[in-house]
């Protein structure tokens, strides 16, 4: 009598994570694009971005630098919780550390600078830019956002309007890495 013994192995797929350095450089959407510009006249396209996440002992720490954007323009930037695509919308809210349990957030409890990532700058007469957020707490690995968004105008801080930054002109997806590193996980 032959007997069949199965075993269940256990698949375990690569867990993905934001790259600590993402750049990109914005064109029209198309899926193999990371930079989207959605109004051309403010973000053109060949403008470009990137994006570096530091994790500290401190906390967490966001540098954004940006090229060929309209020169002397403001702009209100933030880090948003997924992925962007062809439409401004899906790259989802501003990644909040406490998550504001009424959305979209407005509440300055909630929609502020240490609790979110506001990377807001005014472009230079180059079109050039730096900004930097410090934070004292760290991104989750299982929670941690995708995309850096451009708005139209500088953040808004008074309540009802806290987080509001106008129309969102382009957005930038953070590079997927292995969150196993470069050992590749395991099975």
């Amino acid at each position: 009598m032959n007997s069949l013994l199965l075993f269940a192995v256990p698949l375990i797929l690569p867990s993905y994570v934001p790259a600590d350095v993402t750049e990109g450089t914005f064109r029209a959407w198309n899926e193999a694009t990371p930079a989207v510009t959605y109004d051309t006249t403010a973000v053109p396209e060949g403008a470009t971005a990137k994006v570096t996440v530091t994790d500290e002992k401190t906390g967490v720490s966001v540098r954004l630098k940006v090229t060929g954007l309209v020169p002397g323009r403001a702009y209100g930037a933030h880090l948003h919780v997924n992925p962007c695509t062809d439409k401004p919308a899906d790259a989802g809210p501003h990644f909040q550390h406490r998550i504001d349990p009424v959305q979209p957030s407005v509440d300055p409890e909630y929609a502020n600078p240490r609790n979110e990532i506001w990377l807001d700058f005014t472009a230079d007469a180059d079109g050039n830019a730096r900004a930097a957020s410090k934070q004292s707490w760290h991104f989750d690995v299982d929670r941690q956002p995708w995309s850096l968004v451009l708005h139209a105008e500088r953040t808004h801080t008074a309540p009802g309007e806290a987080g509001m930054a106008g129309a969102r002109l382009a957005c930038l997806t953070r590079t997927a890495v292995s969150a196993y590193g470069n050992g590749g996980g395991r099975l």
